[in-house]
Order: structure tokens, then C-alpha cells, then sequence
């Protein structure tokens, strides 16, 4: 197989050492033609104000899934991203998404193919916390009522940029489109590691298709012995490789370092002609941010200050 098209493995620490740490990506690819300085501007704008959502509870004493679900309600929140509200679009032109939450002692909740849920990553929450189940598969009305989960119709989550996307997906070749996944890793003041993602999948994909966003171990991993780790990218090829829990695997059996671990596992996708990136947070340790394709957005902060790139 060739990776030719695949660029090399960038990497970035990121946070400290020990203490509260929270890192975000909101999607990694390529720029696009859609990309414009006001574009990329309200993403770095939105970055930090997931930042801010998590780190505000993590410098309170909140447990480290607590800020991971509100960063990434931000970034669920803001169109700009391909979860929530702007999630892409599949071929019969609806958003259908997913989302998982995981925390260090293996607990995990998920949930695909959901069209009404407003923030995903509540719907994982809801099943990891009041189910005694893992991943929930297009749940019902009721059962999202029951949870005390809040909903909208699917055009609340549909955006003119993402019918604009399906439109040139479904005309020009049905290429991949890559744009915005979003996940949170964190560690709070107890050394307690969680990881969540939330996502609409890729553009123009078949109804019903799962990627790895919503698969624990594939897009999604929290070990508390070992890492927490959010991924983004084409999701087929994350599954393949069961990346996050590969990361996981590599710093536990072969004792290397996250920034060894993600660069391998990330080598491991783009063999599946696979590109993206991943987040990874030790319990003890800094993190990393990622990836092996043009561009990554991404945030961090911890004690010793935070960066955000869009």
C-alpha cells in the first residue's frame, strides 16, 4: 500500500507535567477550499472558549469528565465544527451523529446515529451514567426523554456551508471531506484522566455508516494506568488499527512515550490509506497533540499556559 498522499507525523506537547490539564481538537485534514482567515479566526475564538468551559471547572475541583463534556458542548454548539450544530451531512441529507465519553476507570457510554439529540456527547453521558449498557444505536424519543437528554429537530443541526458540502460531495467524485471532528481529553486535581469525541461522520456517507468516534478503544480510549485519547480523522482507518486503544497498548506494553505511541499509531493509519490526528493525556505526563495531515485544530491549557490553533 502507498502513503505517498499521507504527510509525515507533526507532533506538539502539550500541558504540564502533573495538575489539571485539559487538551481539544476540533478536526484534522486539509484546509479547504472553504477556509478563510475569518473562517480559521472563529475557530481559534471557539477553541479557546471550549478551553475555558473545561478549564474553569477543572480549576474548581470538577472531575476531569465534567470538563471534557463541557468543552466539547461548546465545540458542539458552534458550526463550525462537524458535531452538533454543522455536523455533516450523509447522502440522504440529514445529520446523523455520534459521540462517546470515557473515563480512566473503563467506564463508557456511546451513542450513534442520533439525529435529534443537541449535544451528543450528553446522549454518551446519559448511557455511560443510567444504563447498565456501552453504545446505544439510534436511540428512541422516549428513551432520550428518559434520560432527561435536550433535543432539536435535525434542521437545527443542518447548516447552508454543510448542504453546500454534500452538494459538491455528490457532484464531484465523492471524495473525502474532512472537517472538524471534535474531542476533549482532561486530568483533573485527583490525577483522574477522561476522554470524549463527538462528531457527524463525513460528508455524504451512506446512512447508517459508523466511524470510530463512537467506538471505544477505536476513536476513544480512557486507561487510567495509561492514557486518555480523543482521535479524528477517516474513521475506517482508526477502526482498523483500533487506534486509541493502540496508543493505550503502546505505552503500557512497550513503555513509549505518548509522543512515540500516537506517531506509531498514526504511521499504523495512514498504511490503511488513513489520515487525522489524536490527542493523548497521561495520568502522569504531558499530552500530545498529533497528526499526519495537513492541518490540525486544536487547544490546550494547563498551569503553565495554553496555546490554540485553528
Amino acid at each position: 500500500m502507498t502513503t505517498s498522499s499521507v504527510s509525515p507525523v507533526t507532533t506538539e506537547l502539550a500541558g504540564s507535567e502533573t495538575g489539571i490539564t485539559l487538551v481539544i481538537h476540533a478536526g484534522a485534514g486539509s484546509r479547504g477550499k472553504h477556509s478563510t482567515p475569518e473562517r480559521i479566526a472563529q475557530v481559534e475564538l471557539d477553541l479557546q472558549r471550549a478551553l475555558d468551559a473545561g478549564y474553569q471547572l477543572l480549576e474548581s475541583g470538577a472531575p476531569a469528565h465534567e470538563a471534557v463534556v463541557a468543552a466539547i458542548h461548546v465545540m458542539e454548539d458552534a458550526p463550525e465544527f462537524n458535531a452538533g450544530r454543522g455536523a455533516a451531512l450523509t447522502s440522504d441529507g440529514i445529520a446523523q451523529m455520534d459521540a462517546c465519553l470515557m473515563t480512566g476507570d473503563g467506564e463508557v457510554g456511546a451513542v450513534t446515529g442520533v439525529s435529534t439529540v443537541k449535544n451528543p456527547i450528553d446522549a454518551a453521558r446519559a448511557v455511560k451514567e443510567q444504563t447498565k449498557h456501552v453504545l446505544f444505536a439510534d436511540p428512541t424519543d422516549a428513551e432520550i426523554a428518559d434520560w432527561g437528554v435536550a433535543t432539536e429537530s435535525n434542521e437545527y443541526f443542518i447548516t447552508e456551508q454543510r448542504r453546500q458540502s454534500l452538494a459538491e460531495a455528490q457532484s464531484g467524485g465523492d471524495e473525502w471531506e474532512k472537517h472538524g471532528t471534535i474531542g476533549a481529553v482532561a486530568r483533573d486535581a485527583e490525577g483522574n484522566i477522561a476522554a470524549g469525541t463527538s462528531t457527524g461522520g463525513i460528508t455524504n456517507q451512506m446512512h447508517g455508516r459508523v466511524g470510530d468516534s463512537p467506538l471505544p478503544g477505536c476513536g476513544t480510549f480512557a486507561n487510567q494506568s495509561t492514557v486518555a485519547v480523543s482521535c479524528t480523522g477517516i474513521g475506517e482507518a482508526f477502526i482498523k488499527v483500533v487506534a486509541a486503544h493502540q496508543v493505550s497498548d503502546r505505552v503500557r506494553f512497550s513503555s513509549e512515550n505518548v509522543e512515540d505511541a500516537a506517531t506509531a499509531t498514526l504511521d499504523e493509519v495512514a498504511a490503511h490509506h488513513g489520515d487525522g490526528g489524536m490527542i493523548v493525556l497521561p495520568a502522569v505526563g504531558r499530552g500530545v497533540v498529533a497528526y499526519n495531515s495537513e492541518m490540525m485544530n486544536f487547544g490546550y491549557r494547563s498551569a503553565q499556559g495554553g496555546k490554540v490553533q485553528g
